[in-house]
């Protein structure tokens, strides 16, 4: 894995309207993703670049880095790339086969989504929660007493 320390690669979007990763000295690496690390308040700061398989090529420590042209491609592959619902609502969580079958209101419209752990809840330091689903996807929820009375009975046995 390279960081940016020293700024020696550069983005491009081929004809398909992927992002490619260009390194001195390194094949070109098409269809990478960008991921924002965790703190998500940090937006600006340590995002990975990966390949189609996840493995991570690259850290950009600061957006600020790169070249002016460069930002620009990389904020808009992230601003396009990113989901993160916020859970609005708790409707129902289901835990009877074995794992979690969330249908909440999120602020993206209605969703149902599948939690394979307890461990794929997180507690977050401002009281809010991040939920992973089975297919990698992040939601944010909010701190349980801001949630409405039915949201907050349907994850009292999960939280």
């Amino acid at each position: 894995m390279t960081t940016t320390t020293a700024i020696n690669f550069r983005f491009s979007e081929n004809d398909k309207g992927q992002l490619v990763l260009h390194r001195d000295g390194h094949d070109d690496v098409a269809d990478v993703r960008l991921r924002r690390a965790f703190p998500w308040s940090k937006a600006e700061e340590f995002v990975s670049v990966r390949d189609d398989k996840g493995k991570e090529i690259v850290m950009i420590e600061r957006l600020s880095d790169l070249a002016p042209e460069q930002r620009t491609v990389a904020e808009r592959f992230l601003a396009n790339n990113s989901f993160l619902p916020k859970i609005e609502r708790v409707e129902r969580v289901n835990n009877d086969f074995g794992y979690q079958m969330w249908n909440v209101i999120s602020d993206r419209g209605p969703l149902q989504f599948r939690v394979q752990e307890r461990e794929d809840i997180r507690f977050l330091p401002d009281g809010r929660f991040s939920i992973k689903d089975v297919d990698g996807n992040i939601y944010v929820m909010p701190r349980v007493d801001q949630l409405d009375e039915h949201s907050r009975h349907a994850i009292r046995a999960i939280i």
